[in-house]
This record gives structure tokens, C-alpha cells and sequence, in this order.
């Protein structure tokens, strides 16, 4: 799969998310910033950064009432994201992989979160140490840039904490474990853990977009 139907491959499936997502009619629409996310990505105990924007959908304020306590509200978002990873495995590979995810994000009132982000993407490995070819000459020469082109699932998972609400701070810091599928390799599924440590930054203006907010009771 060359680079370029990949990149083909990822813009429409972002943009059909994107599009499906604001089929259905809610109560209002406001406008909202896109976030930004910088990471410390780890795979297995091997460094790297990642980095992404969020692109906000849908919103949906959720009251839930109790009888014991007063009620409960929680902020249910929906976002399309895009996002570049980065690795470097010692003698082995680096990894730069690029993926569209879909992320939901349930917030509780005093600020902490909780998400779900499943995505597809695309994956270029740069061989470690020196790479030679054998041409059907005989020769050996060697391979600049060696490496793999692989199709990417991305599932993740991760919690962390709002300083929007609360504290007046633009920012979150959250921790995130993702399971990055890549294949074909050797016929088969490479599957390689990731695990984030960052920020998200929530500036206002950056990127609006108008989305869908609900007000639920429950």
C-alpha cells in the first residue's frame, strides 16, 4: 500500500466521521475550539513524542439525578482527531505512524475524565543501523531509509484531569495506553503497546468549530 492511497485512505475516513457525526439534530449549536495534545509516547520502554489535534463534534451536558446527594453532571464529548507518533527502538526500528481516531471523552464535574479512542492510520519504519541491498548485478550497495510501510488500527484507552472547570487553566494532563496493530507483517499482525504522558491544550479561537450541544436529564 504506497503512501499516498494511505493518506488518501485516512482524509476520507476523517472527513466521513466528521460528516456522519453532524447528521443527527440537537437541541443548539455553539462554536468551540479545536484542543491541541502534546505527548510523551513510550513503546514498551522505548521513547518518543506524539502529538494531535482534536476537532470537536458533539456535546452533550448530562444531568443525573440521585436521591441520596445532589445531582450528578457530566460532560459526554465527542471528538475526530489527527495525530503524528514517534518511537526510537535501539537496533531495531523507529517507528513514525500517522492515525484518524475517534475519540470519546466523559468528564465529571469536578474535572476528571475518562475516554475511548478507537482509529486507523499508517505506519513508516526506518531500519536501525546500516541496511545493504544486493542489485541483480551482484553488487551490494546501501539502502538509504530502509524500512516498512505498514496499514495501522489504533485502540486506546486512558483517564486524566480537567483544569478548564475548576481552576480557570487551559489545560488537561491525562495518561493514555494505546495498542497499535500494524500490518501485514510476515503475513501476520505486528501488535506494539504505546503508552502517553501529556498535555492538552485548550486555546480559545484555535480552529472553531460549530458543533451539536445537548442538554440531557436523567
Amino acid at each position: 500500500m504506497s503512501f499516498r492511497k494511505v493518506i488518501t485512505v485516512l482524509c476520507c475516513l476523517f472527513f466521513t466521521l466528521l460528516c456522519f457525526s453532524q447528521s443527527d439534530s440537537l437541541n443548539s449549536r455553539i462554536n468551540a475550539s479545536s484542543n491541541i495534545s502534546l505527548a510523551l509516547n513510550g513503546s514498551i520502554i522505548y521513547p518518543g513524542i506524539r502529538a494531535g489535534i482534536e476537532f470537536p463534534v458533539t456535546m452533550i451536558d448530562l444531568t443525573i439525578s440521585t436521591k441520596s446527594k445532589e445531582p450528578k453532571c457530566v460532560i459526554k464529548e465527542r471528538f475526530a482527531t489527527g495525530n503524528i507518533g514517534w518511537y526510537h527502538h535501539p537496533d531495531f526500528h523507529d517507528n513514525l505512524y500517522l492515525t484518524a481516531e475517534w475519540r470519546m471523552r466523559r468528564t465529571r464535574s469536578v474535572g476528571f475524565f475518562s475516554e475511548f479512542s478507537p482509529g486507523l492510520g499508517y505506519s513508516r519504519t526506518f531500519l536501525g543501523g546500516t541496511t545493504y541491498e544486493l542489485n541483480d548485478n551482484g553488487e551490494v550497495k546501501i539502502e538509504k531509509l530502509a524500512g516498512y510501510n505498514y496499514a495501522l488500527v489504533t485502540v486506546g484507552g486512558g483517564a486524566g484531569y480537567n483544569f478548564s472547570g475548576k481552576k480557570g487553566i487551559p489545560f488537561s494532563i491525562y495518561a493514555r495506553l494505546n495498542m497499535l496493530l500494524m500490518f501485514p507483517y510476515n503475513s501476520t499482525v505486528y501488535p506494539r503497546p504505546a503508552i502517553e504522558l501529556g498535555l492538552i491544550y485548550h486555546p480559545d479561537g484555535f480552529l472553531p468549530v460549530k458543533v451539536k450541544k445537548r442538554i440531557k436529564k436523567k
